[in-house]
């Protein structure tokens, strides 16, 4: 069976990248951060919102595969 994958799953996709590669800078910046400083990383709510959306986008990908996707749809 070929995986189908949709204009808006396509799209879905390229934005968990891009939240991906955000996530990773503000992580190392928080890295970088708390070598220096004991104080409490200024990005920190920053950070929570793009975990949140990451996982808000992984959810409905995940919810769109399935519905294109799934092992109930007729082949």
């Amino acid at each position: 069976m070929t995986e189908i994958i949709t204009n808006e799953m396509a799209e879905i996709r390229r934005l968990i990248a891009e939240t991906v590669a955000k996530r990773n800078a503000i992580k190392l910046e928080m890295q970088q951060w708390y070598e220096s400083n004991s104080k409490r990383f200024h990005r920190t709510n920053e950070l929570i919102t793009v975990d949140s959306t990451l996982s808000e986008l992984d959810s409905h990908y995940k919810r769109l595969w399935d519905y294109h996707n799934g092992r109930t749809r007729a082949s």
